[in-house]
């Protein structure tokens, strides 16, 4: 069968490269990535399968990985099940048998498996590494919780980590933070610090609970803050030993000044002391190349907030992937650095890693198609329709990049409630922007960025163009953005260009193409059933050149 891109095709026939399969499973955001050599062939994450947000059960994307190769090589597996038996006693844990089912169904006896699950935080940090482009680097690793181990007689689990790493994955431990629910006082051994406090990740996750969020609405607590204000009455966060212990319930039936101030005071003393630690770490060991990942590296604000705080020399990699399912691409680099002992550095460039989706027939009794330019959408645009946008792989992450986005007029003071309504999301919720990076500056304080291709800031607009893009503008003056060149996304580009033609503003509102509880859409058909089940006015085909519309509604 061998390997279905054309490209390596002379490849197979020499008989010369090494299939790589990489999964993530844990309790959410499950993922598969395969490469070939060094190459990044695609990764996809379950839910963009399953529809399920945030879907734990990987076996979708595993099986699409076998309609590639026919075998596979290596195997590396990334989660945060534990590994040894904390009972003391011999069984066959979940990943054990995980790993039986995975040989079986590629040909074990042909297959190196690199079980990564006891160091969760070792992959965060690989993820980072291997696509920052750096030869060594500072990687600093904050999430909810990481892999669960036996520590000095302890049932712990990972929340902070801080290494050293080089080629072809040289790492030394520089601090290694560790909670556990057994009753103790601080304990400080070496480099490793074990405590009952939480993560910085979990007080997003408990606060987001107490909110009436659910427990995945950190995004939304981190919204919410921009509407608070300091309120003596909130507890700090932190204690005397800056551990995070001041957690106090919201309740879902709290006014929303007193859940506005606690999440203002929440995302303060969170992102100063993530700063703070950031730049202890860099003073200590001298190192002026950090890479940061784990879920909470997701927040926008603190990633922004660090060129406050750290010095002019240090430069910073935020991993657009630094979630749970960027851990099946880490676990596979790691196993290719591992396995060959590659020195190669090979920066990832692009997050369209989703698969090439063919274009099934679209129904014209029920939607209608007409052909459109970049011209035409714009102005559809312009006069203030919703158009979403389906084109080539699907993006990688958590943010839509213009590939599978949905789209508005960032001029429309009503915009941000507008298209809020339509996705279903609360009233309180910001949108990013998407700007050509050659006006970038023209628009946003950038600080020290050259760009922003992956969305992983939110930064200041500037006063002067505030109220020309009141849609994108949050309430404390940020917006998160995506800067866009014609090399990296050709159709969306220019469709920006030609709305800057029109309106004199090279931004566009930029969100994902999805109704809330609903995963990114992966595929045309994913992408004709929202259009169908939402006030979404237009869905856009840039590689075919047309729009499609619900049929019976009015072409403006």
């Amino acid at each position: 069968m061998g390997y279905r891109f054309e490209s390596y095709q002379d490849s197979i026939l020499k008989g010369k490269y090494m299939i790589i399969v990489g999964v993530n499973t844990s309790p959410h955001d499950s993922s598969a990535t395969l490469m070939i050599d060094n190459d990044l062939v695609f990764h996809i994450e379950s839910e963009r399968l399953s529809n399920i947000k945030h879907d734990e059960v990987p076996f979708e994307a595993i099986r699409r990985i076998k309609d590639y190769v026919d075998h596979v090589d290596v195997l590396a597996l990334s989660g945060t099940y534990p590994t040894t038996p904390f009972d003391g006693g011999r069984k066959q844990n979940a990943y054990e048998a995980y790993i039986y089912g995975l040989g079986r169904s590629f040909k074990m006896h042909r297959m190196k498996v690199y079980d990564f699950s006891y160091s969760h935080h070792r992959v965060h940090a690989a993820t980072a590494f291997y696509n920052s482009g750096f030869d060594k680097a500072l990687c600093i690793v904050k999430d909810g919780s990481g892999s669960r181990i036996i520590k000095h007689g302890l049932d712990v689990e990972e929340i902070g980590s801080c290494f050293i790493v080089g080629y072809p994955f040289k790492e030394e431990l520089v601090f290694q933070h560790f909670i556990t629910t057994e009753e103790i006082e601080p304990l400080r051994v070496d480099k490793t610090l074990i405590t009952n406090s939480m993560s910085e990740g979990n007080a997003y996750h408990l606060s987001s609970m107490s909110m009436g969020f659910g427990g995945d609405g950190a995004g939304k607590v981190m919204g919410l803050s921009s509407y608070g204000h300091d309120d003596p009455s909130v507890s700090q966060i932190f204690d005397e030993n800056n551990l995070i212990s001041g957690l106090e319930s919201c309740g879902s039936a709290s006014p929303f000044e007193t859940k506005a101030n606690y999440a203002y005071r929440l995302q303060m003393d969170v992102q100063n002391k993530v700063a703070q630690d950031i730049l202890g770490f860099v003073k200590q060991t001298g190192i002026k190349n950090v890479c940061l990942s784990g879920g909470f590296f997701l927040n926008c604000m603190s990633n922004y907030n660090l060129f406050s705080v750290l010095p002019e020399d240090v430069t910073v990699y935020v991993e657009p992937m630094c979630y749970d399912a960027g851990n099946s691409l880490g676990a596979a680099k790691l196993a290719y650095y591992l396995e060959t002992g590659s020195t190669e550095i090979k920066p990832q460039r692009t997050l369209f890693l989703g698969e090439v989706q063919p274009y099934t027939e679209i129904d014209e009794e029920v939607f209608e198609i007409i052909n459109s330019s970049h011209e035409d959408v714009a102005q559809l645009l312009a006069n203030r329709n919703i158009v979403a946008i389906y084109q080539g792989r699907s993006e990688s992450g958590p943010r839509s990049l213009g590939n599978r986005s949905i789209l508005y007029d960032p001029r429309d003071v009503n915009g941000k409630d507008h298209v809020n309504v339509v996705k279903k999301r609360e009233w309180f919720r910001p949108f990013a922007g998407t700007v050509l990076l050659e006006n970038v500056h023209d628009w946003f304080n950038m600080k020290r960025l050259k760009d922003s291709p992956f969305m992983m800031y939110a930064v200041e607009v500037l006063p002067e163009v505030r109220d020309i893009i009141p849609a994108i503008t949050h309430v404390d003056g940020s917006c998160r953005i995506q800067t866009v060149t014609s090399e990296e996304n050709h159709h969306f580009y220019k469709l920006i260009e030609e709305f800057y033609v029109l309106t004199g503003v090279p931004i566009l509102l930029n969100t994902s193409f999805n109704l809330a509880g609903d995963a990114i859409v992966e595929t045309l058909d994913n992408a004709l059933d929202t259009l169908s089940r939402s006030e979404i006015d237009y869905l856009y085909l840039p590689e075919k050149g047309i729009v499609v519309k619900k049929r019976g509604k009015v072409y403006e």
